[in-house]
């Protein structure tokens, strides 16, 4: 009898003992804010979270205190949280006050009729924004196009007896990452960075969705429309309310393209955003078609892809202007802007290496956070944006990246490239009603199981944190996990 209860009660203990040593794996209490470490550990304790990889870190800015951690140096996927290493390294490393410039120029030689015996080079220099129409005072797609070719007929140039070439050999690699997924490839967000880029390389489906459920919507139009496209439509109609489940697949110089899922019901259009599978190619395309209507005919349009090694020196007639890069950075965070942050990441090669590349990029980040005395050993970097799932690093070195940089570049700059909670961005919706809102600053990040916030906050004690949660592997509707981990950060700013 005896034996029987001692035998119950010593499994109890270990049971006990066990469940008390996993969770203290899972959390990994280095805290030193009790208070902000319970109440974090009360909170990411539900069901949502039992089989997540949970990494968090939440630093003081002043003295470096590691105020509240859970596995802090466990690596987990950041998705867009990565975008704050590219865009602020480039604001530092190449200069807030940097612009893009698109050069006109030609070759060969302007006759007395107008002729010009020789080619119009349309020289790239990876600008992301030209014809966004998403900043004031410069130009939207059409008016791009326009500008280019009123840079052309102002030279007194009648007729080209040559070529109109897109040279895109500012970047000298493949425009998307290696390790992007297949079913985004033919997707607005990942257009990828070409030396040329135009209207952030996206086209727009409009689709007639009137009807019964289960029918095939038909494509009314595309814009801008692109020669040569071909749409393979596999898209059905489902209930109204559903919405936005198709997917284009067909990566770059693909012109053959497959839609496939769902739209909702509805009143007549439903539009999807697909990528345009060569930017440089459709801009001199678009060019020659407007010369045409100034009456200026061209014998054909190419892209370059590689510098020419010719000594016979282009004649420059034009430039265009992308907006200085701190608005270019401040927006690429705001609306999480995969081209931008790409196009970044091949410039800071540019700049640092004088090689484009994404990898090259990806080095002088790392230079640069050598440079901030920032340990990143735990960093395991694919691409600019944060899209690759192959991307992996510890909150701990996100939290003190954001930490040393404010340091070095003041908390309250910093401040004016992220967005704000309740204010602005993707996290405008976040604290509503709450003490908390306007007082934290976070880029967010999500794709499938995954979810990220990493920022600054101005806590109610007067004190400032650097902060980052990464959760991968949940099997909750992402909103669930939305909730739980704004209740994290009110945690920070009320706590902190």
């Amino acid at each position: 009898m005896h034996c029987s209860i001692l035998d119950t009660m010593l499994k109890k203990l270990i049971r006990t003992l066990f469940i008390i040593g996993g969770l203290a794996m899972h959390f990994a209490c280095l805290g030193q804010n009790i208070k902000l470490q319970s109440n974090i550990e009360r909170i990411l304790s539900s069901n949502e979270f039992k089989h997540s990889n949970i990494t968090l870190s939440i630093l003081d800015i002043d003295d470096g205190t590691l105020d509240a951690a859970i596995r802090p140096y466990n690596v987990a996927i950041p998705a867009s949280s990565q975008k704050l290493l590219t865009t602020l390294t480039a604001l530092d490393v190449i200069g807030e006050e940097f612009q893009y410039e698109t050069t006109i120029a030609y070759k060969g030689a302007i006759l007395e009729d107008g002729t010009l015996k020789g080619d119009i080079h349309i020289i790239g220099s990876g600008d992301p924004t030209l014809g966004s129409g998403k900043f004031s005072g410069f130009p939207t797609y059409e008016e791009a196009i326009d500008a280019i070719a009123l840079i052309i007929k102002d030279a007194g140039i009648t007729c080209i007896d040559g070529a109109i070439i897109a040279d895109e050999s500012i970047y000298n690699s493949y425009p998307v990452a290696p390790t992007w997924q297949w079913n985004d490839l033919g997707n607005y967000y990942a257009s990828g960075a070409w030396g040329i880029n135009i209207n952030e390389n996206k086209y727009t489906i409009y689709f007639d969705n009137r009807g019964v459920v289960g029918r095939r919507p038909k494509i009314k139009s595309h814009y801008p429309n692109i020669p040569d496209l071909e749409f393979s439509n596999e898209v059905a109609v489902d209930s109204a309310g559903t919405g936005d489940n198709a997917y284009i697949f067909g990566g770059p110089y693909n012109f053959s393209k497959r839609i496939i899922g769902t739209i909702p019901a509805g009143a007549g259009t439903f539009s999807i955003k697909g990528s345009i599978p060569d930017p440089p190619k459709f801009l001199a395309q678009m060019v020659g078609k407007k010369l045409e209507k100034y009456g200026i005919q061209s014998l054909e349009t190419k892209v370059q892809f590689t510098p020419l090694r010719s000594t016979i020196d282009k004649e420059e007639i034009g430039k265009l202007y992308s907006p200085p890069l701190k608005d270019i950075v401040k927006q690429a965070n705001l609306e999480s802007n995969n081209l931008y942050c790409e196009s970044m990441l091949k410039t800071l090669g540019h700049v640092v290496r004088k090689n484009g590349s994404g990898q090259l990029g990806i080095s002088a980040i790392k230079r640069y956070l050598k440079k901030l005395k920032v340990e990143h050993t735990c960093l395991t970097m694919q691409d600019g944006s944060g899209l690759s799932a192959r991307n992996n690093v510890c909150s701990y070195m996100l939290a003190d990246f954001l930490r040393k940089y404010t340091i070095k570049n003041n908390f309250n700059y910093v401040l004016n490239f992220l967005p704000q909670g309740g204010v602005s961005g993707t996290i405008a919706g976040h604290f509503k009603q709450s003490e908390a809102a306007g007082k934290i600053w976070a880029k967010s990040g999500t794709m499938s199981s995954v979810i990220s916030y990493t920022g600054l906050v101005k806590c109610k004690s007067g004190r400032r944190k650097s902060f980052c949660i990464i959760v991968n592997g949940f099997d909750a509707k992402q909103k669930t996990i939305r909730a739980k981990l704004e209740k994290v950060m009110k945690e920070i700013y009320f706590q902190g």
